[in-house]
């Protein structure tokens, strides 16, 4: 499964809107005012509020259960808080005044904070079901990734073997949580290509192809990580909701009065 797929129909939908938003520009002159730009503006505060209320009540109650697990409406949470916020900047026409700017600079702290919120999320290991996994889960995944280790490297020359425990022994960075967390992606690369390239050197020497030796390293350092990174991935994300969940309400009280203001003045609904 694409964990990344929500981002990307995110992106998609946005470029669309970019090309609508440049013909309307060509066509009329930007302003929230405009019917377009109600439309936009109207359409994104529903989006913003489906993306807060519907996944809230989906992880907390027992609405909507029969409607998919929690993690496709984590993405659909994460599609609507992106497209959302889009299109009331499109609204916006890009102007930041007044209490419209106020409300555009809190969405976008609330959006960037929901993207740190996906990332430290997809650190916390699960299972296929989407639960989160536990130490114990890992641990015994490790065991059998070390047994499958061992079965191989018993048939395998002392050149392998010694890749094999060299691995196990390999030096572990010392970081704290936001460190082990925010750089797993550049730990992970660095790991990788070292692999790979102590793998390719020995099958030059050894004439024999070791993909299923680096397939089951890799995965066995995988899980050595999880390990290392669950609780530090928790204590992270309680920090965020921390943070995030007073961001949001303060985005909403904005939208709020921006949306009573409109229309309370009529403001650009009289032509």
């Amino acid at each position: 499964m694409d964990e990344s797929r929500e981002l990307k129909l995110s992106l998609a939908v946005c470029l669309l809107m970019s090309l609508v938003y440049v013909a309307y520009e060509l066509l009329a002159t930007p302003d929230g005012g405009h019917p377009f730009g109600h439309t936009l503006g109207i359409l994104g505060t529903v989006l913003m509020v489906a993306t807060e209320v519907l996944y809230s009540l989906r992880k907390r109650t027992g609405l909507f259960r029969q409607w998919g697990p929690v993690r496709y409406w984590l993405s659909v949470h994460i599609f609507t808080g992106i497209v959302g916020p889009f299109m009331v900047l499109m609204h916006s026409a890009f102007e930041f005044r007044g209490l419209a700017g106020l409300t555009m600079l809190l969405t976008i702290l609330v959006v960037g904070s929901g993207f740190l919120g996906r990332y430290l999320y997809t650190a916390i290991p699960r299972s296929l079901a989407g639960a989160e996994a536990s130490s114990a889960d890992l641990a015994g995944e490790i065991n059998r990734v070390q047994n499958a280790l061992a079965d191989l490297a018993q048939h395998r020359s002392a050149a392998v073997r010694a890749l094999v425990q060299a691995d196990a022994e390999r030096r572990r960075a010392a970081r704290g949580d936001w460190a082990l967390v925010l750089l797993r992606g550049w730990d992970d690369f660095r790991y990788r290509a070292r692999l790979h390239g102590a793998v390719r050197k020995l099958e030059k020497t050894e004439k024999q192809k070791l993909g299923d030796i680096e397939k089951l390293l890799r995965r066995r350092r995988d899980l050595e990580r999880q390990i290392r990174m669950l609780q530090a991935a928790r204590r992270l994300m309680s920090a965020w909701h921390i943070a995030h969940v007073p961001m949001g309400v303060a985005l909403f009280t904005s939208v709020a009065i921006h949306v009573a203001a409109e229309i309370y003045f009529r403001a650009g609904l009289l032509g």
